[in-house]
């Protein structure tokens, strides 16, 4: 029962965002000619399709959808009046929470793995190509990426009451971020920076020249982003554990 509650209050929002993420590859591949014809610099097919979706217009959807899915949770029903509902279920405040971190996590993970199918199939519908082992391998680096905008944006909804609020804060949270990276200190650290590490722009596992992932993923730096969403997720949990509703 929880699980489908879940799925039910995320569905629209997993499907819409997988459209939307669909039609901007789509939109992308098709019109690669006009696109390239008006680009500074010549540029390969595969260089395009990079700099059109996993640095451009699709890494910077999917970290929106992403930012997104983790605003909901039970304070939100709270200000809504339907988490009575909720908390009349059988199950632990904690197993709630949980089981919402998962079903949204799932969400983020569908729409990352929309450019695996569209984008190597609308290129060969074209007569281009495009390797499916490089929409894999960005399907990683966004699953880990977009773990972490979900968690602490889930964490914010679940401290934060007010509808939309998390995304309110999270998103300008994200931007200071994005702006303390080019302190001196940090900029030595690439693999602080999620944005790149997404995306693989100056990154040691990315071939600038081809625009090819070309090097083992970094597995280490992929495990502690997880981890890190994962400690939102259960911070976010022992926040709601004591509340009064």
């Amino acid at each position: 029962m929880l699980w489908y509650k879940s799925f039910r209050e995320l569905r629209t929002v997993t499907l819409v965002g997988a459209a939307a993420m669909a039609a901007a590859c789509l939109f992308v591949v098709f019109y690669q000619q006009p696109m390239r014809a008006t680009a500074d610099v010549p540029m390969t097919y595969i260089a395009y399709i990079w700099k059109s979706i996993y640095n451009s217009l699709g890494t910077d959807m999917f970290l929106i959808l992403s930012v997104i899915l983790g605003s909901g949770g039970l304070l939100q029903e709270r200000a809504q009046g339907t988490s009575g509902f909720t908390l009349a279920l059988p199950v632990s405040r904690r197993h709630i929470v949980i089981t919402r971190a998962v079903m949204g996590y799932c969400s983020v993970l569908i729409i990352a793995a929309v450019p695996i199918f569209a984008v190597p199939m609308a290129s060969h519908f074209i007569g281009e190509y495009y390797p499916v082992a490089q929409t894999c391998g960005f399907f990683a680096l966004w699953a880990a990426g977009g773990a972490v905008f979900y968690g602490l944006t889930f964490l914010l909804a679940h401290r934060l009451e007010g509808d939309y609020i998390a995304v309110l804060v999270a998103i300008p949270s994200f931007m200071l971020y994005g702006a303390l990276l080019n302190l001196p200190w940090l900029a030595r650290l690439p693999m602080l920076n999620i944005f790149h590490v997404i995306n693989g722009e100056d990154m040691p596992f990315f071939n600038e020249a081809q625009h090819l992932l070309a090097a083992p993923l970094p597995l280490l730096t992929l495990t502690v982003m997880f981890a890190v969403s994962a400690t939102f997720i259960l911070l976010a949990a022992r926040r709601i554990e004591p509340l009064d509703f």
